[in-house]
């Protein structure tokens, strides 16, 4: 069986982007609704980390796999504009005091069984950034603490165990991997100084008590009718990456504003060009979740099939044809008063009502959306159910 390791890592300033990438917004939208309706608790997902590695499966795919991949990542006809795509998301340049991003991918193929394409391993390297190394699928344990011992430096030690070895046997052919780390500084950070209890409502309507960080600056708002929430950017030093959160009006309302977000016509760019700047009261809980997630069934409801069945025409990647078995994610996010730290790792396995505008106060004291991005791509998206879980 043959491994492919995809070794990708850049550390970025994500200061300018030449354009925008609507489709990485519907993709996220989309990719977090179905995700988010059957979760429970908190939510953190990497939908870059998602369409990245699916972009590596459809460089190798060709029939009715590659039309799938192609319709729901919205990816061009030619695999090479789709990896310059990933390229100019993730552009790199040296500002020791921008937001730092680290994204590393990794295919890992089984050295008995078969042998990377050359045309694809040619391809990773020149596009990707990427080489390939074999290893040995019928030492589950060994293999396995390659892998995780990899996504672990790749992360910052903020992921660990994403692979079992019980889920690498010898009919293993390939394991895909990609990890994304973010970490960022607030441009307007809160004082620690302010941070005290404060009531959380819970959709059920519990209320828990939080800690509630507190400024009082120049931040952008919008208010958002048609989907009965108040949107709130918090800058990051970096200056063009923010998080943005979107806070629905009712205690109860975060199922619907979800399901708004993954309608076809939903542009998070939309929203950012109605953020106004002004003097605002921002109260935010501080709030640390992990969340690991099996993604076939969210991307089978998205409309991917081919690549999961025997069937699947996924023929350039290794000398012989391969399936995907499972594509699984790991992610973190930890919000303070100083910044964010976020990290992600994915592996495949092969074998988104009227209301008058409130007073300049936005206090998330009830369950939100929460959204890291740049201009061009949706870094993470979740949500906050209970910001007390850890």
């Amino acid at each position: 069986m043959g491994h492919l390791l995809v070794a990708h890592t850049f550390e970025v300033n994500l200061s300018s982007y030449p354009g925008t990438f609507s489709y990485m917004d519907r993709f996220s939208a989309k990719l977090f609704q179905k995700i988010a309706k059957s979760s429970q608790g908190n939510v953190v997902i990497s939908p870059l980390s998602v369409h990245a590695l699916l972009g590596m499966i459809y460089a190798a795919s060709a029939g009715d796999t590659l039309r799938e991949l192609q319709q729901v990542g919205e990816f061009g006809k030619n695999p090479t504009d789709v990896a310059l795509d990933f390229q100019r998301l993730v552009k790199v340049k040296d500002n020791q005091q921008g937001a730092e991003l680290a994204i590393a991918m990794r295919v890992y193929y089984n050295q008995q069984l078969a042998g990377i394409n050359p045309r694809y391993e040619q391809f990773a390297k020149i596009h990707y950034n990427a080489s390939t190394v074999p290893v040995d699928m019928s030492n589950g344990e060994e293999t396995a603490t390659k892998i995780n011992s990899w996504v672990a430096d790749s992360t910052r030690n903020k992921i660990q165990n994403l692979v079992s070895p019980d889920s690498i046997t010898s009919e293993v052919q390939a394991i895909l991997v990609n990890a994304v780390y973010f970490k960022g500084i607030w441009a307007k950070d809160f004082p620690t100084i302010a941070t005290h209890p404060a009531e959380f409502h819970h959709t059920d309507g519990r209320t828990s008590q939080v800690d509630m960080m507190y400024n009082k600056d120049f931040f952008r708002l919008a208010y958002l009718p048609e989907l009965d929430a108040t949107a709130l950017e918090l800058a990051y030093k970096d200056s063009a990456t923010s998080m943005l959160i979107l806070l629905p009006n009712r205690h109860d309302g975060l199922a619907d504003l979800e399901q708004q977000l993954a309608r076809p016509e939903f542009d998070l760019n939309r929203i950012a060009l109605r953020l106004r700047s002004q003097i605002v009261e921002v109260s935010l809980p501080k709030f640390r979740i992990e969340f690991k997630q099996e993604m076939n069934e969210p991307l089978k409801e998205l409309g991917l099939h081919e690549m999961f069945s025997a069937s699947s025409q996924v023929i350039n990647l290794l000398d012989q044809p391969v399936h995907v078995t499972q594509i699984m994610q790991k992610a973190f996010i930890d919000v303070g008063e100083e910044g964010t730290e976020a990290s992600a790792a994915t592996f495949a396995m092969i074998e988104f009502r009227s209301f008058s505008p409130p007073k300049p106060k936005f206090v998330a004291n009830r369950p939100f959306v929460f959204v890291i991005r740049t201009p061009s791509s949706v870094l993470f998206v979740g949500h906050v159910e209970d910001p007390g879980l850890k």
